[in-house]
């Protein structure tokens, strides 16, 4: 069939507006679809947590957006997956705040040893205005701060003996997170630190290239750190928070109502998650006891010579990352315990 010029001007018109229609579809979809993306497991708080998350932005969305959770590394480790949520092929990852240190350096404060003593001064500190303010500092290096959720207190394990004094610590192999804070603080304690991502940590200690690590308790019932590991000992040394952040390039596609949409469901999704958190640090400690671990407890005289071993430390630390902003926090702890 031979087209006349008209109506080949007319079909090639159409088949572009059909392009561009089907195109403008196709980023609806996208703009409208996101990956959350973090190393623990999907039955852990964090992945509970995520899964929350996602029921509140398809309810609150009526169906129109969509969250999908990758669980256990699947997209890679933490600092891979930061990467990927400031060049938009993540929208969301969960992470804790030493790893964000080299992006705005107070965030290195939250992994002082022995910084916290319960949930009341955390909460106090990462609602308040010095938590507050570090997350609008991260917004000009592609991320966008949504909140914090709850990791727990840390404790160690081991396949040596149990660390009851301080004495016990010196010589262990044990993995540390790959955070400044944390690798100075276990080396003044006498620590050989071996610095590993999460995703290689449960071969490390299956082939005891490692002799233990350091994490919270339903971290180490979920990751199943019990087959590889006997000892557990509660010195509840460091506090993690989890930073909730999302890409600025996926942030900057949304319009007002969706970006409210998105914090709002992880206000709820964070208030949930750091219940379930705290209820699972209980739970936790039963089953990880049942599962035949040898727990115990580290008495308060040998936590405060934990505490006074690693003072020099921590006041380099402070002078390191932030005097000021160390000064807000303690501020902020002290109205708790002045309040108790």
């Amino acid at each position: 069939m031979k087209l006349i010029p008209n109506a080949l001007a007319a079909l090639l018109c159409s088949s572009a507006l059909l392009l561009s229609a089907v195109s403008q579809a196709a980023e609806e979809i996208n703009r409208h679809n996101f990956k959350i993306a973090f190393v623990q497991a999907k039955d852990h708080p964090h992945g509970l947590g995520a899964q929350k998350f996602a029921e509140l932005i398809k309810e609150k969305s009526d169906g129109k957006m969509k969250v999908m959770v990758f669980a256990s590394g699947t997209l890679g480790g933490d600092a891979q997956v930061i990467s990927s949520v400031q060049g938009g092929t993540v929208d969301m990852t969960l992470v804790t705040p030493g790893l964000l240190s080299g992006i705005e350096k107070g965030f290195a404060l939250y992994g002082l040893p022995f910084l916290f003593q319960n949930s009341a001064e955390v909460d106090a500190v990462l609602d308040g205005p010095a938590g507050q303010n570090l997350l609008t500092t991260l917004e000009p290096h592609g991320l966008i701060g949504l909140g914090y959720w709850d990791h727990g207190f840390r404790h160690i394990t081991n396949s040596k003996h149990p660390v009851q004094k301080l004495e016990d610590i010196k010589g262990l192999k044990l993995r540390l997170q790959q955070i400044p804070t944390a690798i100075e603080s276990f080396k003044a304690l006498g620590a050989n630190v071996v610095p590993l991502s999460f995703t290689e940590l449960y071969t490390a200690m299956e082939t005891r290239t490692v002799d233990g690590q350091e994490n919270p308790l339903a971290a180490i019932e979920t990751s199943k750190f019990y087959e590889v590991q006997k000892y557990l000992s509660l010195t509840g040394h460091f506090y993690d928070p989890l930073v909730a952040i999302f890409s600025k390039r996926t942030w900057d596609k949304l319009n007002e109502t969706e970006r409210e949409l998105v914090r709002s469901a992880s206000l709820e999704a964070q208030a949930y998650e750091r219940k379930v958190s705290r209820d699972m640090d209980v739970s936790s400690r039963e089953a990880l006891a049942k599962h035949g671990m040898q727990i115990n407890e580290v008495a308060p005289e040998e936590i405060e010579r934990m505490r006074e071993q690693v003072r020099p430390t921590v006041e380099k630390l402070v002078a390191e990352y932030g005097p000021a902003l160390m000064d807000e926090m303690n501020a902020e702890i002290a109205k708790v315990r002045n309040a108790q």
